[in-house]
Parts: structure tokens; C-alpha cells; sequence
């Protein structure tokens, strides 16, 4: 970080609006001379002049993940491309993205939005978009979507709330803990406010999730025409000494593990494919892992992999020819 940048930040704090504006024009002066852009969930390349990509990932942490192979892509040299992740984990339960098909009425989600400080295009079908421009990257973009990610992690762990009236759904994530937590705790206008408007509902049954990827892709396919790729999640609990399923005692292994089984089948019948990340973290062994969806640097490199397999399976890279000796 430079001297400039630090003083920013300690007048107006850290990723301030002034920040993100400056490091937006590097950004673009960087593109525009051919150089990736690279963030933790973020990596544009301008090389080569064939049709641009976006590659949209929408999940949180799991999903994100798979920006690493971003400087993998960057050797081939077909094409400019944008891999970004569009998402976090209070955007991307299935049940939020059906919602997002039909778009609740602006009346409704107006008072939602600014009272739990939802992020723009929190109600919006972004997960049919056709073309993405990178998030805070001006000048850059836009990019065809050709591939989208996504993840049924959120589902297997994710609480909802449902509005006791309209039935609007919203995760209002950790809201009350990117704020003063004085004056969270202060208003508690904001707290009645909430519990009297919504009711919670909990996580999702593994029927209803996988009847909403089967909508959701759905209609992927028939508005953008992108390639879906899914991702399943590690069915086991890292640190945990279990090497028998039926000596589990956890409820949400046995959850993570109905919920591989049931996507496994419903990538069999849909015909897209899978990420096996359950297969690979445990193959590449789970003992430094945090927890179920946050991966070591060898599993995001093995992951990657397989991602990047499928990218050229679907020919939207061409393989990379290894020079004759």
C-alpha cells in the first residue's frame, strides 16, 4: 500500500468511497495497457481479441473461491475475460433467487432495503444477467455471460425471514454488526420494527431446494444460454473424528451429505455439471480447514482445476497446446 493510500484511509477509513473511486481509475489504466485486474473476488483479463466472457459466480465464500484461477485463464490468450463473484451468502439462498425471476413490486422492497441496509440489487434478477460489468470497475466491461457458478452450500446452512403480510423473503445477514453496535443496541425502534414484520422460517427442505435449481436453471439457460455449473459442498465437519456416517451425531453432516446425493441427481437429469468439492477436499485431506466451505490453497488450486476442466469441456476456452520438445 502506498503513502497516499494509507493517509486516505486514515482520514476516511478503510474502502471508503474515495478509495474505491481511485482504485477503480488504476484499475482501468491497467486494463486499457493490457494488464489483469485482480481482487479477492475479482480477476479481469484484457488478453487476446476474441469475443469477451463473463464468468458469473454467485454463491459466497465456497464459490468466490474460484477466482484463483484467474491467472490460470490469462494464458489462454483467446479471449478477454471477467470472472466475479456477484453474490454473498444473505443473497444466494435458492428460494431468493426464485424470488429475483419475478421481481417483487418497488413499493414493497423499498422500506426493506433501507431499514436492514440490503446491498443494491438485493431483489433483482442478477443471476439471469446477460452481460456483467465487474462491481466498482468503471470503464470496464461489459462482458457476455457465457458461464454461471453456483453453490447449494447456502442452502444446507442458511436461515430465512419471511415478511408476515406480502411474504417477501430476505437474510438480513449480519446486518446489526457493520454498524456502531451502540447504536444498533440503541434503536430499538429498528428491532420492533423487525421482529413484528418478519417471521423466521428457518433453512430450506432439500425438496424445495432442489426444485428451485431446477427453475433457476432453467431459466439461465432459456435468457442468457449460459453454461451452469454447480458445486456441492463438504459433507463432513473439518477436525471431526467420525469415519462412519452412522456413527454422525451432527444433524448438518447428514444434512450436507442428502443434499450432495439429491444435486448429484438432479445434475444427472438436468445435465450440467458438477463440481465434486466433497470429493476433493477430502482427497486433498480437510484437517486445515476453518470449516465446511472456506478451502486451503491446495483445495482452491485443485478445485480450480476442475472448474478450469470444465470450462474447456464447454468450449468456452480452447486447450492450451504444450510446446513439441
Amino acid at each position: 500500500m502506498n503513502r497516499m493510500s494509507r493517509t486516505v484511509r486514515r482520514v476516511i477509513g478503510t474502502d471508503s468511497a474515495v478509495e474505491r473511486q481511485a482504485r477503480s481509475a488504476r484499475n482501468l489504466v491497467r486494463y486499457r495497457l493490457g494488464k489483469t485486474v485482480s481482487r479477492t473476488d475479482l480477476f479481469i483479463s484484457p488478453k487476446g481479441s476474441g469475443v469477451p466472457l463473463g464468468i458469473l459466480l454467485m454463491g459466497a465464500c465456497d464459490v468466490a473461491a474460484l477466482t484463483v484461477l484467474g491467472p490460470r485463464l490469462a494464458r489462454y490468450p483467446q479471449r478477454p475475460f471477467c470472472l466475479a463473484s456477484m453474490a454473498s451468502a444473505p443473497e444466494s439462498r435458492s428460494d431468493l433467487f426464485v424470488q429475483s425471476l419475478n421481481p417483487p413490486d418497488q413499493a414493497l422492497t423499498r422500506e426493506v432495503t433501507e431499514r436492514l441496509d440490503l446491498v443494491p440489487g438485493y431483489f433483482e434478477p442478477r443471476v439471469l444477467m446477460k452481460e456483467m460489468k465487474p462491481p466498482h470497475q468503471m470503464g470496464i466491461g461489459p462482458f457476455p455471460v457465457g458461464a454461471v457458478v453456483l453453490s447449494i452450500s447456502i442452502d444446507t446452512s442458511r436461515t430465512m425471514y419471511r415478511h408476515r403480510e406480502n411474504g417477501l423473503l430476505v437474510d438480513p445477514g449480519g446486518w446489526w454488526l457493520s454498524g456502531d453496535m451502540g447504536e444498533v443496541i440503541a434503536d430499538k425502534a429498528a428491532m420492533i420494527w423487525f421482529a413484528k414484520t418478519f417471521e423466521k422460517i428457518g433453512r430450506i427442505d432439500l425438496e424445495d431446494s432442489m426444485k428451485n435449481y431446477e427453475t433457476i436453471i432453467s431459466a439461465i439457460r432459456k435468457t442468457s444460454g449460459a453454461h451452469v455449473i454447480m458445486m456441492n459442498v463438504l459433507s463432513v465437519d473439518p477436525g471431526a473424528g467420525s469415519l462412519d456416517y452412522k456413527f454422525a451425531n451432527s444433524p448438518n453432516k447428514i444434512r450436507r451429505r442428502e443434499f450432495n446425493i439429491a444435486l448429484n441427481e438432479l445434475s444427472q437429469r438436468l445435465d450440467f455439471p458438477l463440481i465434486d468439492v466433497d470429493r476433493i477436499t477430502k482427497g486433498s485431506g480437510i484437517a486445515g480447514q476453518a470449516d465446511f466451505v472456506h478451502y486451503t490453497p491446495d483445495q482452491k488450486r485443485l478445485i480450480a482445476e476442475e472448474f478450469l476442466r470444465m470450462l474447456v469441456d464447454a468450449g468456452l476456452f480452447e486447450p492450451v497446446r504444450s510446446r513439441s520438445r
